[in-house]
C-alpha cells in the first residue's frame, strides 16, 4: 500500500496502479495513469457524505484547473475567501455542493443521490 499525499491529502491509500523502486536518491514512486488516478480520487471525495476538508476542497478545485479567484468569481466570493476555506477547512455548505456539482458536470457523472 502506498499513501498518496498529492495536494496535501492525508487519507488516500493506493493498493495498485503504482510502482516503487530504489534509486541512488532514495525510494521513487511512479504512477501508471496519473490523470485517471486524480479523477478516481476526486470521484471518491465528491461521493463522500460528509463535508469536504480544506485539503480535499483544494484538491478538487485544482483538478478542475480552477484558480482560487476563478472559483470565487463563480460562487460570488473573493479569492481570499476561497484561500481561507482551504486553510481552515470551513467551507460553506452551499459552496461544497457547488464544487461537487462542477466536478460531476465536468466528468459526466450523475449527482449523488439521484
Amino acid at each position: 500500500m502506498h499513501q498518496f499525499t498529492d495536494g496535501g491529502l492525508a487519507d488516500v491509500w493506493l493498493a495498485n496502479g503504482y510502482v516503487e523502486r530504489d534509486t541512488p536518491y532514495g525510494r521513487a514512486v511512479s504512477f501508471q495513469n496519473l490523470d485517471e488516478l486524480i479523477i478516481a480520487v476526486c470521484t471518491a471525495l465528491v461521493a463522500k457524505p460528509s463535508k469536504l476538508t480544506g485539503a480535499e476542497f483544494r484538491y478538487i478545485r485544482s483538478a478542475l484547473q480552477l484558480s482560487q479567484k476563478s472559483l470565487g468569481n463563480l460562487v460570488g466570493y473573493s479569492e481570499q475567501a476561497v484561500a481561507k476555506w482551504e486553510k481552515s477547512g470551513k467551507v460553506p455548505k452551499a459552496v461544497d455542493a457547488v464544487l461537487r456539482m462542477l466536478f460531476n458536470s465536468a466528468h459526466g457523472q450523475a449527482e449523488a443521490g439521484t
